[in-house]
């Protein structure tokens, strides 16, 4: 018959400091919700969130991008009024369309505006929590030569989108990219703690939707940031844009996000998660 032994006081010791570190780890753990591409603009959008609103369940929520254009913030009264209440902390990214029907030029670089008193709109910002940096940027994409005159030709954002007296062209979003690039790595490198990285455009090909491989525009959608992205101290990148909620995956330690709704009336809302959430 075994003979039952006390612990030592040394491993008494051990065991609090153990559940200590595990109490202040777990302490500093902060859970984000987040999404993008709710399009609220679109009417079957709007009927489809009003019926499957999003589920709090956590205190900060990330919108990333595509949320409603500026020109027609009044459609979406209603929805930020809904999330100001449901949550302590809202973050919204501007994408690509919320620039449709406006100049681009009123809201460029880096900017930070109150839609509601905890409902922020920002580009190129670092928000500090605590042990965590926040580092927003729409990031856009860069467009080759090569593939310039089909992307000008079949993507809307170059019809519906001013730049000043001028329309929108190619070689204004590869200047808001290179800006949102060096914005991005200079964020990185001077942030403490974890790092979250929110962008709209994708950042990499990588587990790209294989129905879009090969497609002429896809250049107006991501751009190849792997090796910049495995080589850096980023925790998690959320992205949105391309309508299609691929797995999460890892580049290096990143961990990849992205929760889309996307277009009601094509059905691109498969693998929309009401409820998404990370900790970070």
């Amino acid at each position: 018959m075994g003979v039952l032994r006390c612990p030592t006081k040394r491993r008494q010791q051990e065991s609090r400091q153990v559940l200590l570190f595990c109490f202040i780890f777990m302490g500093t753990m902060t859970t984000i919700q987040y999404c993008s591409d709710l399009h609220l603009e679109m009417p079957e959008n709007a009927k489809w969130l009003r019926a499957n609103p999003l589920i709090p369940k956590a205190e900060l929520l990330v919108l990333a991008g595509d949320i409603i254009p500026f020109a027609e913030l009044d459609l979406a009264q209603e929805f930020f009024s809904l999330v100001s209440d449901q949550f302590k902390t809202v973050y919204w990214l501007p994408g690509n369309h919320e620039y449709f029907g406006s100049d681009i030029t009123e809201r460029i670089g880096s900017f930070r505006e109150s839609i509601r008193s905890n409902v922020i709109l920002l580009n190129n910002q670092v928000e500090q929590l605590d042990g965590l940096a926040l580092i927003f940027s729409t990031l856009w994409s860069h467009v080759s030569p090569a593939a310039e005159w089909e992307v000008s030709r079949a993507v809307t954002d170059y019809r519906n989108i001013q730049y000043g007296a001028d329309r929108f062209r190619p070689l204004h979003s590869n200047q808001l990219h290179r800006d949102c690039r060096n914005f991005i790595a200079q964020a990185v490198g001077e942030a403490t703690g974890s790092r979250i990285v929110v962008t709209h455009h994708v950042p990499t090909f990588m587990h790209y939707p294989k129905q879009f491989m090969g497609s002429p525009v896809n250049e107006a959608f991501a751009t190849e940031m792997s090796d910049f992205i495995a080589a850096s101290p980023i925790d998690a990148w959320i992205y949105g844009h391309h309508h299609q909620n691929s797995p999460e995956f890892l580049i290096g330690n990143t961990r990849m996000l992205t929760n889309q709704l996307g277009y009601v009336r094509r059905r691109e809302y498969y693998g929309f998660r009401k409820e998404g959430v990370f900790t970070a």
